[in-house]
């Protein structure tokens, strides 16, 4: 049940950074060739801007489930067995004190940008932070995960970049 859980969700996560990069990508378009045509739509850089934002973040996510996240791992490779599992619950632990901080300090934004509208959108610009703790709570579960996978002796090594399915 869980690793069907795990797996709807992951798919959920990709099919919502496919459209937020091809919402993102027709937006810009959308902006260019107005320019070019001299009718500017004035909306399309904030659009930009916000999608770029949740775009990233959505990409943090799925990097972290692949945990294909970028990792200097000049040290951690040379430490085996019990050293190496400390550097990485140690590692574990610091992207959930980083995740904790980010979670925490978006409820602020959000809070005090609510009643703040757009400049060229009809939305609050609290919009702009909403992606921040869901991906701060996304950050801190799947390190928990691998802390769990350490401990329990279940390393998963990263796949190449490039040699997983999308």
């Amino acid at each position: 049940m869980t690793s069907r859980l795990l797996t709807l969700s992951d798919r959920l996560v990709r099919y919502a950074a496919v459209a937020l990069l091809l919402t993102l990508l027709a937006t810009v378009v959308a902006g260019v060739v107005s320019r070019q045509l001299n009718a500017p739509l004035a909306w399309t850089d904030e659009l930009a801007q916000y999608l770029l934002v949740w775009t990233g973040f959505t990409g943090w996510i799925i990097a972290a489930r692949r945990r294909s996240h970028i990792r200097i791992t000049v040290f951690a490779e040379k430490l085996s067995g019990r050293a190496g599992h400390a550097l990485e619950i140690v590692t574990q632990a610091a992207i959930i004190v980083f995740a904790a901080i980010l979670t925490r300090y978006s409820f602020g934004l959000i809070e005090r940008t609510w009643d703040v509208e757009s400049i060229a959108l009809p939305v609050s610009t609290a919009a702009l932070y909403m992606v921040m703790p869901l991906a701060g709570l996304a950050l801190i579960l799947q390190a928990l995960a691998e802390i769990g996978d350490v401990v329990s002796g279940r390393r998963f090594e990263a796949a190449e970049p490039g040699s997983q399915p999308l």
